[in-house]
Parts: C-alpha cells; structure tokens; sequence
C-alpha cells in the first residue's frame, strides 16, 4: 500500500508538470493569436437615438409624431439561411429616448401576414416558436456585458442579462420593462419601453453598444443589423453596432424597494408573512441588494429527472434573488448546461437535502467598477431544527479584471458549509483569452481555472484545475478540455459530483449547408471522453458519435447516434430499490434515434427510442412529447419517458410523466400548471400558479402545490398540500 501510494504522488507530480508546460504554450500561443487578431475586427455599425418630450403611449401604434423624426438605423442583413443576404422581409427600427427611458419603434413588414406565427402570451415562454424581434444593449459600452429585450408578435416578453459574451446568456433575469405589439395587414410592429433605472450604465456615455435582431419563423430565417454571421452569436456584443445621441442619462437615486406580504397555508390556516427586498446604486455600475426573509413561493417546481448513474443530478436555479446579476460569479471554461466542477452553485444556499431552509437575511455587491467585475453575496440561513442544521451564515466573493478586447482574468472565494459540518473554503483563479476575428471572423478561446479548497469535516486540502480550448463556429466547432479534480476537494459552495479524476474531453462537429433536398444543415458530431483516477488508471470512457444530424428547412430535426461505453466499478452501487451492480468492469453500446417536428407548427412532436447494453444487462428507453397549441392563450404539453432495464441482479423500469397546461389571458395575466409523476418516488405532484402583473415590477401570485403519493395497492394519499398568496411592490426613486 505504500508503495502504491508512492507511485500515485509521483504519478501525480509529472501529470501535473507536462500539463504546467501544455498550459504555458497554449497561453503563449493564444496571446499571439489574439494580438494578432485584435485589430481585424470591422467597423461598427452606428445608429442614432432621438430625444423627445412627447409622451409615448405603448400600444403597436408608431402613431406619436415623434416617432417620424427617429431616424430608422439602416436595414437588417440575412444570417440564416443566405448569409449575407437581405432579408426577405424588411424591418425599421426607430430609437427615442426621454429623461426616464429608452424607447423602441420597429416595424418588422411582411408581404404576408396571415403566415405571421404568433403563438405564446406568457412571460419568459418560449421565444423560438414564434416570431419575434430583439434588442441587445451594451450600455457599458465595454463590448462584453448587457441586457437583451425580445418580444413576439403576440407580445409576450423575454429578458435575460449578458456577461462575457457568453453564448449561453442568464435567461432567468427579469427587468422591469414593457412592451406592446399590433399585427396590421403589412406585418407586426412592436413598441418597446425601457426604463433607464432598470439598467447599469457607465456614466458620461453618449454612446452605447447595441444590436437587433429578427427571426420569421414560418422561414426559419434569421437577419440583424450588426455582425450577421452564422460564425457570431447575437449575445457577442464584440460585433454590436453603436448607438450614439444618448445624453447624460441620470439613474436617479438608483433605489429600489421592494415589499412583498404574503400568506401561506399548509394543511391549517393561512399564516401572513411579510419580507423586503431593497436595491441601490453604489455607483452607476455597481449596484447593492439588501433580502430579508426571503420568500421564494412563487418560483416554478423542479423538473423531475430520472437518475440511473452513481452520481447527483444537477438542478439550475430558478430563484430571483439569486438570479440578478449571477453572471459575475460565472468562471472560466465552467459552465452549468455540463456541471462536474463549478466552484459555486447558487443552490446550496436556502436548500439542503431538497428541502427549503429559511433565509434570514442576504446582502449582494454586484456590478463594475472601470475595468473591474465585482460580485459579492453574504446570506445568513436559520436554524432547521428537523434537518440538525444550525444557522450558517454563506460568503461568495469574486472579481475579475477586463483585458484586451474580449479577455479577462479573475478570482473567487467562498467560506461557509451549509450543512453546518465544520468550516469550508475554496480560493481560485481563473482567466479566459477570446477573440472574434480569428482568421478573418472566427471565434476562438482558451479558458483556464485553478481552485483550492479546505474542509474542516475532513481536515483536508486539495485542488482542482484544468483548461478548455474552444473554436466554436458554424461549419467547425471544435473544442478539447482537461480537468483534474484532486480526492479531498470539497467545495460545499460549489457543486462537484465527483472527486479524484482527470478527465478529457473533445468535440468535433461539422456542419456543411448541402442547399438543397430541403436541408438546412447536416451535422457530423463525434465527442469522445476519458476519466481516469488519479493514478491514471481508466475509470470511464465513452464516444458519442452521431453519423446523421438533419435539420430540414421546415424546422423539424432528425438523428441517430452510437456511444460505446466503458465503465469500472470500485464498489458496488444501488441503481434502483433492492437491485445493486456489482464491482468490476463493464463495457457496452448504446444507439439512439431523435426526431422532432418544427415548432412553428400549432402541434409539436417529439419522439427518441434508445436501446443497446448497459452494464452487464440492456437497457430500452422510450420519450416522447406532445405540444398543442390551439390559440396563442392556451398550450398544452405532454411528456413521457420510460425505461425497462434488465440486468444480471433483476430487472426493473422507469417512468416520469408531465403535463404543462398554461392560459394566458395577456401577456400580463398568465395561469401556469405543471403535473408530474414518477414511479421512483410515487408521487403525483401539482403546481399552479397564477401571475398578474399589475405593472411591471408589482405582481400579484396566487400559487398551490399539491401532492398525492401512489401506495402499493395503487390507492393515491394525500401527501402535501401548501397555498399562498404573495404580492410584491416596487417603489422607485
């Protein structure tokens, strides 16, 4: 046993010198790259706001004088599917500004408006079902942070916040703006007004970043004003236009209050609550949040997930609160859509073990200050005698400076344990190098991290690190990343399902555009990984290779893939109630077929079959969903999974069903249900909640959730059953 653990150090000590030395070419290579690339960017699209003191009434109109003295910004260029091609359609865009807030006019025409797919009314639904129009700002003007404001041609909203150009924007954001849409017999047009205390700005600007974009969904096609690329997506505000004629725009006091009262019962009387919410402008960019008792009642449930690996599934938060300005606690090359290493997860703070634990109290600095990125988030959680939890009390600190064009370095700290089990702290570096103009427009980055960690529980420190090379564009989109996670990482703040690895990752998508026989794209993918323990021995690996990936003109999608596995088990682990697979190695073969209609369709179809080995057994996998959309109020959708394993130790299946059915009076009223059941847990969950904005920022919650749980003789007990009614109100000043 000495000896081999002598082995591993020393296995260890030269893993971790060659990949020193990797790493310090690749950031050589990549500083080159990126000095060499910095000045071939284009120039930028400009446009110009016009400041008026007329009233605008939002109401689809553009019927206010003032709106004929904005200049429209000049004509959106095809992205999809003729690159570089005007649209088929034309688009105006119009630009006012008053001393509260920015206003747009766009009239987005269409020869044929009868084909105009306006289908969904909810707040923050689906906005790729439909036809819709966007508008990105930069209003730091540093070409890497932002907001962005979608709304359909029905006039349902969507809002999301931009950090580091990140592909995968923060979704869940919800600003306090407004919107109104008309569709008229040459197409749709949409008022838009945003107020200037919902946004952080630089001060002293006259000029902000900003683009546009159009989607017709009867099309699929897509066109923009500024960087319209295949190789660029909207949220990469390195290629944003400009908006110049802005004034010296004042935020105010930048205060925001916010108290909510609320009732709540759970199986007795309502019981009334009240909290706070408080919100102030340290600075025009750096903005300071105050929670006390925080109530999160009114936040959707959990989708359910079937697990059938030894590892914890991963969750994506949903609570407001958490949720504002969350990417300045994102790190590099980390991302939650693949979370087996993230230094911080907003959820370990106010739940544990699935259950809520109260939050007392929490504090938040996020924002810039010139070049510099800050977040900070201190909570204090009460005590939950039933789980032994003592109240704790959660730190999160992170910065990160701005370098070159798209580039950055930071740093993070964490300090606290939610479980109360002994103190834990992580400290780590991070640093990310881009850039947008590689070889001749291209998108290259290479991201870098190092974390360490001490755990008082187990009296142990240890590191985690590794690296991710990216060139992600439209016909290639490759990427290899390293990580190496040491045995007694313990990061209680972060999210780490499995410790003492060193995996490698790569993935190679090609995706040439035939033009013809109705296909869009077809894609070639092949994405092998290797996990190996620390002493380099294989643990896992797989190969996902997807010969044929069609997606057609119409929208719907086809594909097929294989993905051999390799599997060795230390220990044996319980995989379902009474059935364990025991130690030793495993290898098999999975195969997979997806299919799915487009979803500007009224009825969406989703169907995947899989099937193949599993372990020392097979396994069969069936899911499918149906959506209907009737009218642009009402939709309802069905999903279905299931799984029929079989194995040496037994065999077993699977089974989650939902059901969605939402109507939306308006795009302010929205009455949203979720019905879930799986045959693991036994239970058959219902939530219902219904939304009234009164106005943007005050919103009315009534929300039930309910459940039943299924018993051996099939018989359904009432299981829970809580109510409450929440409404929350925003003064500004």
């Amino acid at each position: 046993m000495a000896a081999r653990m002598k082995k591993g150090k020393k296995g260890q000590g030269m893993e971790s010198t060659r990949g020193a030395q990797s790493r310090k070419c690749l950031l050589g290579l990549m500083f080159a790259v990126l000095t060499l690339s910095w000045p071939t960017l284009a120039q930028a699209q400009t446009a110009s706001a016009v400041r008026t003191d007329e009233r605008i009434r939002l109401d689809g109109r553009l019927d206010e004088p003032a709106w004929q003295l904005a200049i429209p910004i000049g004509p959106l260029t095809q992205q999809e599917p003729r690159e570089g091609d005007p649209p088929t359609e034309t688009t105006e865009v119009r630009v006012l500004y008053d001393s509260d807030s920015l206003y747009f006019g766009i009239y987005c025409f269409d020869r044929s408006p009868a084909g105009i797919v306006a289908t969904q009314l909810g707040r923050d639904s689906d906005s790729e079902v439909d036809d819709w129009v966007g508008v990105i700002l930069d209003p730091f003007f540093d070409q890497r942070n932002g907001f962005f404001f979608i709304v359909n041609a029905a006039g349902a909203r969507f809002d999301g916040q931009v950090s580091n150009n990140d592909e995968h924007p923060n979704l869940d954001w919800d600003g306090i703006w407004d919107a109104r849409t008309r569709i008229a017999d040459d197409g749709w047009v949409v008022e838009m007004a945003i107020p200037f205390k919902s946004l952080r700005f630089k001060p002293g600007l006259t000029a902000w970043g900003m683009n546009v974009e159009r989607h017709i969904k009867r099309r699929n096609e897509t066109s923009r004003w500024a960087g319209a690329r295949r190789d660029v997506w909207i949220t990469n505000l390195a290629v944003a236009g400009r908006l110049e004629g802005l004034p010296a725009i004042q935020q105010g006091k930048g205060l925001d209050i916010r108290p909510y009262v609320s009732a709540k019962r759970e199986g007795g009387d309502f019981k009334p609550d009240a909290g706070l919410d408080v919100s102030k402008n340290l600075a025009p960019n750096l903005n300071a949040s105050l929670t006390i008792n925080t109530d999160f009642a009114e936040t959707e449930v959990d989708a359910r997930q079937v697990n059938l690996t030894r590892f914890p599934l991963f969750f994506p938060e949903k609570r407001t609160f958490f949720l504002e300005g969350a990417g300045v606690f994102d790190t590099a090359g980390l991302f939650i859509w693949h979370p087996d290493l993230l230094p911080f997860f907003s959820r370990r703070i106010g739940l544990y073990g699935g259950r809520e634990v109260p939050i007392i109290a929490g504090g938040k600095i996020t924002g810039r200050l010139g070049q510099y990125n800050i977040g900070l988030l201190d909570v204090q959680t009460g005590a939950q005698d039933d789980l032994g939890i003592a109240s704790q009390n959660l730190l999160v600190a992170r910065v990160s400076r701005n370098i070159l064009r798209q580039s950055y370095v930071g740093g993070i700290f964490t300090h606290g344990n939610p479980s109360g089990s002994g103190s834990n702290s992580l400290v780590g570096a991070d640093a990310r190098f881009a850039t947008s103009s590689f070889r001749g427009g291209k998108n290259l980055s290479l991201d870098m991290y190092l974390f360490r960690t001490d755990d008082e529980a187990s009296s142990r420190a240890d590191y985690a690190g590794g690296f991710r090379l990216d060139y992600p564009n439209d016909l290639w989109d490759v990427s290899l990343s390293w990580k190496q996670i040491g045995d007694n990482f313990r990061a209680r703040l972060g999210f780490v399902p499995r410790t003492g690895i060193r995996k490698t990752n790569m993935g190679i998508h090609f995706g040439p555009r035939p033009e013809r026989w109705g296909i869009r794209q077809v894609s070639f993918e092949l994405r092998p990984e290797l996990i190996t323990d620390l002493d380099n021995r294989v643990e896992n690996w797989s190969i996902f290779a997807a010969p044929i990936n069609i997606q057609m003109e119409s929208g719907d999608r086809l594909e097929f893939s294989i993905e051999p596995e390799f599997e060795r088990l230390e220990e044996p682990f319980d995989i379902y109630n009474g059935i364990s697979i025991p130690t030793g190695s495993y290898t098999w073969s999975r195969y997979n077929a997806d299919l799915e209609t487009a979803s500007k369709r009224p009825w969406v179809v989703r169907f995947d079959y899989g099937w193949g080995g599993f372990y020392n057994g097979t396994r069969r996998q069936v899911g499918l969903g149906l959506t209907l959309k009737p009218s642009r109020h009402f939709a309802v959708a069905i999903e279905g999974e299931r799984n029929d394993v079989s194995l040496d130790q037994g065999d077993f299946y699977t089974q989650i069903y939902s059901v969605r059915a939402d109507y939306n009076f308006s795009p302010n009223v929205s009455w949203a249900n979720l019905v879930q059941y799986d045959n693991e847990s036994r239970i058959l969950g219902w939530q219902s909640r219904f939304r009234w904005i009164l106005r943007p920022g005050n919103d009315l919650f009534f929300v039930l959730n309910r459940g039943w749980y299924r018993t051996l003789d099939r018989n359904f007990e009432s299981g829970f059953d809580r109510a409450t009614v929440k409404f929350q109100y925003t003064f500004r000043f």
